[in-house]
């Protein structure tokens, strides 16, 4: 693997990752609570480490801790591989970005064929809401 764990690299409501601009995903695992609310995403991409993201208190987080550690499912949360529900295997990573979104944020995943995977806040307008991950085509 490419590069040390840096732990977290993000904690704000924008910012733009750029390290994962031109390589393909190979696994995104989603960890859910018991409401099936996306809590963190796993994102693992050709020749990195792997990385994880989520949204809490309003704002991003992007963090590199190197390896998935403990990901097992108990009573408190599911960890879904969404790779190929999400059609995501192979896909082209064309940016990525934190963006404020009203009173919370998100964090975008474009990818070079247009698409869009968006982890976002169900309703920005509530500080805080709960989480929804979805793919976009435009």
């Amino acid at each position: 693997m490419k590069g040390e764990p840096r732990g977290r690299l993000y904690q704000e409501s924008e910012f733009v990752f750029d390290e994962f601009n031109g390589l393909k995903i190979e696994q995104l695992i989603v960890c859910e609570n018991h409401k099936s609310e996306p809590i963190l995403i796993y994102i693992k991409v050709k020749n990195r480490n792997w990385h994880q993201y989520f949204l809490d208190a309003g704002i991003g987080f992007w963090e590199n801790w190197d390896n998935l550690e403990d990901i097992e499912d108990d009573e408190q949360f599911k960890y879904v591989d969404s790779t190929e529900k999400l059609n995501l295997n192979g896909k082209q990573i064309s940016k990525i970005y934190c963006t404020s979104d009203f009173k919370n944020s998100r964090i975008v995943i474009e990818f070079k064929n247009k698409e869009k995977l968006i982890l976002k806040c169900v309703n920005p307008e509530i500080f805080d809401s709960e989480c929804e991950l979805i793919k976009t085509t435009e």
